[in-house]
């Protein structure tokens, strides 16, 4: 036998003995990971991951407003909606420009702070069909609501002041709306645009193309049927709501072909038999705080027209 050489049988049983010896170290030290440490928690893949940096999603919820509109129909010139909300309701919480131009076209609006006139908490438990029963529209923030405010008409006739000049227009099959977007103001506010309509004539079919997921999807469209709409761009009012506050909107009865009263007073065969309607608007957040998002910062022209909703909230 030369020297320095073990037999085979000798070099193979020592190589065996080696590779035990090492799985046997692995396994003992998995096993140590996964089930014999009482720390495993710590060191399980995800949380390793989550150790060493990786970001966390977070569910952020959509801004939306919930919209809650009561509609108050009382006999032409009745004191609830021709004085009592106007003692309560502060007029000068738009602008003066856009209220000398809504205050022409026979409008009303205004912000009650604190609680409703009592004559006005009163119809919300009175008996039908004096009852006032609000109805509430959950919509996105930037959505524009359409309100309607006024049943079909065969014909309308009325006197409208833009830009200070008079003009008078006919409408056929004409209804009045008011189309209302908000948005997240602030910390709790919700700003309130506020544009009334006219939707008049026969119904027309179009097509309107939808968006699109991808530019090369085919093109699709949907069917809309509807009347023409006149938007009054010139008398929209814009103005910010704090949690419990409430937008009076309504009409000055003397000017009785003005937009106001065709959006607010109802014609009848008998002048004793017109009614006169107000409507009250609150607007409510499901998200309080300011939330960062990609939104550039607003700049102060942006916040031109808006009045604060209290003397509290004056910055």
């Amino acid at each position: 036998m030369r020297k320095g050489f073990r037999p085979m049988g000798e070099r193979q049983a020592s190589s065996a003995v080696t590779r035990r010896v090492a799985l046997g170290g692995v396994a003992a030290g998995l096993a140590g990971v996964w089930g014999c440490n009482p720390l495993k928690e710590q060191i399980r893949p995800d949380n390793l991951l989550g150790r060493i940096g990786r970001p966390r999603g977070e569910l952020i919820e959509p801004k939306k407003v919930a919209l809650r509109m009561a509609v108050i129909s009382r006999p032409h010139r009745d004191p609830v909606v021709n004085e009592a909300i106007w003692r309560a309701a502060d007029e000068q919480a738009i602008s003066p420009e856009e209220r000398r131009a809504l205050q022409a076209n026979g409008i009303r609006l205004g912000r009650i702070v604190g609680d409703l006139p009592r004559e006005v908490e009163a119809l919300f438990s009175a008996e039908p069909p004096d009852k006032l029963e609000p109805v509430t529209f959950l919509v996105p923030e930037g959505t524009q609501e359409l309100l309607s405010l006024s049943e079909e008409v065969d014909q309308a006739s009325m006197i409208l002041n833009v830009d200070g000049r008079v003009t008078g227009k006919d409408y056929d099959r004409a209804r009045g709306h008011y189309r209302v977007t908000p948005e997240h103001y602030g910390g709790n506010a919700v700003s309130l645009r506020l544009t009334p309509e006219i939707h008049h004539g026969r119904v027309q079919r179009s097509y309107e193309p939808l968006q699109q997921a991808t530019p090369y999807a085919p093109q699709e469209f949907k069917i809309a049927d509807a009347q023409r709409q006149e938007s009054f761009r010139d008398l929209t009012a814009r103005l910010l709501v704090e949690p419990g506050q409430v937008i009076a909107i309504g009409c000055i009865p003397d000017q009785e072909r003005s937009l106001g009263a065709f959006l607010f007073m109802a014609s009848a065969d008998h002048v004793d038999q017109r009614t006169q309607r107000a409507v009250l608007i609150w607007a409510d957040r499901n998200q309080l705080g300011v939330i960062e998002d990609r939104k550039p910062a607003a700049s102060p022209a942006d916040d031109v027209g808006l009045t604060p909703a209290g003397d509290e909230f004056a910055r």
